[in-house]
């Protein structure tokens, strides 16, 4: 390093050999003219080149490497007044771009350091005109002073990298842009890359924004073809079909629900909640229809009379799931959804609750969906305590959803007939079609099939039987929630249809083309001997049956009669004591009459006395031998001397007009 004409210069060797910058980048900046060579190498001397000239990071690794004392005496007042701006590196921490993006940590760093040089360079100004005013000497000269700033930032590179300016004039406007817009006069326009944006106006973004969102989901060809020809006649700059690209991309977010649908916008943008497992059985179900990928053969006949065979046909399977461990407690088999499906698959729940534990059971929590949600409303309240329908259009909240596909890969993708996944899934994933056809002939039948699904299912609950035990063991006695055979009946019975007389042999409905025979041991039963009585059943056990009055105000459970042999030799176990109960329940209703009856007459005695009036004539309209009723009334109202005065002649009066005669007495009151 020296010193030439107030310049400072590096050799040959300090720069090549001392591996500074190589060889050929040097003679390149020499012959190009970028690079100053103050001095040409010959016998004695060596080459010499301006520091000044040299590109930014080569400059800055000469001053590192050798710091020149009066350019370091230069830039002293300057490294002494820098201190890290705090505020600024967390205001561009902080920063965020309009895309959402944050300034990168080197950025961060430079964009600081940038304000902290400023900061001292102000610092620098006020102090030295501070100095020169005591002094009462000229303000410092600026133009001197930022070329010196100018000159000083290579060397202050090395400790505080930056970006400002190395020209004197640039400088001096970067400081001014600081002082006047803070901070933010450091942050690029090519972050946004908006020096070359063809995209700019908001109108420009709303037709870009328009086509993005269209319901045909345009590709990038014909965005671009539209686009364009709005613009020419709007005068905007034309685009590409890379630039749609990118405000695809762009506009991902707001465009997709056009473009996808809101379902798909649900289900991939919005956020997601994350659930865990109910922590015991009956504490949750979840119910879903399903069709089932397993194809059947099936032939009808079509309207002209030829049959016609398809091998396209599947059935539906409505689950009852309890997700403690994905367990399914209920199920039924149809050829589609339908309210009497969904019926059927709770009814098929409360009995399998019974087969687990003992007792019919109803579920705390109950999900569902939409379908047919009046109908089956009344239905979920029987067999929930709280209901909770899953949102339209969300597969997500329902976990017997995810329970189909495991039924899919488990079990039906090992079947010959299995159909596949949805129309939408990767066709690489999907059975290969041409064996399916020449497999067709294979199929089973309907019957086949639901033979298939309910080895599935019971092939599900045996794998699954003692963990859902497991976790029955830790349902609390509180959400213990028993569903007695009065409300299972009233909820899922079949009708006959008909209506029923209450005799003294009891109720005689016919259940499954048989005449049966119920009676009820509630002794009020037998006071509603007028009423017509629908009879309420379940087709798997007709021991008991519910009777239901025609208005529903009264509900009664009845039972099968017992059937007694006639002959004693006939005699078996049990039949003593189901005789012994019927009388029994005989002699309660004698007790129960004759004490109504007591109750009642000595409720008329106590009014009788409290009223004398109300006597025997008051009650019972009895003629005397003459056919009278008020006289005697009106005699019961004489004295006793008048009654005596009273007599009464007895004559022959006819009978019925044929010529007989009846004896008359006197009349004397009761």
């Amino acid at each position: 390093m020296e010193i030439r004409g107030n310049l400072a210069c590096v050799s040959y060797d300090e720069l090549v050999t001392g591996g500074i910058i190589s060889k050929s980048n040097l003679a390149y900046y020499v012959r190009e003219g970028k690079v100053h060579q103050l001095q040409r190498a010959c016998n004695g001397t060596v080459a010499l080149y301006s520091v000044e000239s040299l590109p930014m990071k080569y400059r800055a690794e000469v001053y590192r490497r050798y710091p020149d004392l009066v350019e370091k005496a230069e830039s002293k007042p300057f490294v002494e007044a820098i201190e890290p701006d705090g505020v600024a590196m967390q205001w561009f921490a902080d920063y965020v771009l309009s895309d959402g993006r944050h300034l990168t940590t080197a950025k961060q760093s430079e964009y600081a350091n940038n304000c902290a040089i400023l900061n001292a360079f102000r610092v620098v100004i006020d102090r030295a005109n501070s100095h020169r005013m005591r002094q009462s000497k000229p303000r410092l000269k600026l133009c001197d002073f930022w070329r010196q700033a100018a000159q000083a930032l290579p060397r202050l590179a090395d400790r505080w990298p930056n970006s400002l300016p190395q020209n004197a004039r640039r400088l001096h406007q970067k400081f001014n842009e600081y002082q006047a817009q803070g901070y933010v006069c450091f942050i690029s326009k090519k972050w946004q890359n908006k020096n070359a944006a063809k995209v700019m106006t908001d109108e420009q973004e709303t037709v870009m924004a328009a086509l993005l969102a269209h319901h045909n989901n345009l590709d990038n060809v014909m965005i671009a073809e539209y686009y364009n020809h709005a613009a020419r006649s709007q005068g905007w700059q034309e685009i590409t079909a890379s630039t749609a690209a990118v405000w695809r991309s762009k506009l991902d977010l707001v465009t997709s629900a056009g473009r996808r649908g809101a379902t798909n916008f649900r289900n991939e943008k919005t956020m997601q909640v994350k659930r865990s497992r109910p922590t015991a059985a009956f504490l949750m179900w979840s119910l879903d229809g399903w069709d089932a990928e397993l194809l059947y053969q099936q032939t009808v006949e079509d309207r002209n009379g030829h049959k016609v065979t398809t091998y396209h046909n599947r059935l539906t399977v409505e689950v009852v799931l309890d997700p403690c461990c994905d367990y399914p407690i209920g199920y039924a088999i149809g050829t589609h959804e339908t309210p009497e499906l969904i019926t059927a698959a709770l009814r098929d729940a409360a009995r399998h609750s019974q087969e687990l534990t003992g007792q019919m059971l109803r579920a705390y929590q109950l999900q569902y969906d939409h379908y047919a949600l009046k109908a089956m409303t009344p239905i979920y309240e029987a067999i929930g305590k709280l209901q909770t329908p899953a949102k339209v259009k969300n597969a997500k909240a329902k976990p017997v959803e995810r329970y189909f596909r495991s039924l899919n890969d488990g079990y039906c993708k090992r079947c010959n007939n299995w159909s596949g996944y949805g129309i939408t899934s990767d066709p690489k994933k999907q059975p290969n079609s041409e064996a399916l056809n020449l497999l067709r002939h294979s199929f089973p039948d309907e019957a086949g099939v639901r033979r298939q699904i309910e080895a599935i299912i019971a092939a599900e609950r045996k794998k699954k039987h003692a963990q859902m035990m497991e976790l029955y063991g830790k349902l609390s006695a509180d959400k213990v929630l028993p569903l007695s055979r009065e409300n299972y009946l009233l909820t899922f019975g079949n009708m006959t249809g008909y209506t029923n007389a209450l005799t003294g042999s009891g109720l005689h409905p016919t259940l499954l083309g048989v005449k049966r025979d119920y009676d009820c041991f509630d002794i009020s039963f037998r006071e509603h001997a007028g009423e017509k009585w629908s009879v309420m059943y379940d087709p798997d056990d007709t021991k008991t049956v519910l009777a239901v009055n025609q208005s529903g105000t009264l509900r009664y459970m009845l039972e099968e009669k017992y059937v007694q042999p006639m002959a004693l030799a006939d005699r078996k176990e049990g039949d003593a004591q189901q005789l012994e109960r019927v009388r029994n329940f005989d002699k309660q209703l004698e007790e129960y009459v004759t004490d109504r009856l007591a109750g009642y007459g000595r409720t008329l005695e106590q009014l009788a006395e409290r009223n004398p009036e109300l006597d025997v004539l008051h009650r019972f309209c009895l003629l005397d031998s003459r056919g009278q009723h008020k006289l005697p009334k009106a005699q019961a109202r004489l004295t006793s001397k008048q009654i005596e005065a009273l007599e009464v002649q007895t004559v022959d009066v006819p009978l019925c007009g044929r010529g007989e005669t009846a004896p008359h007495s006197d009349y004397s009151i009761f």
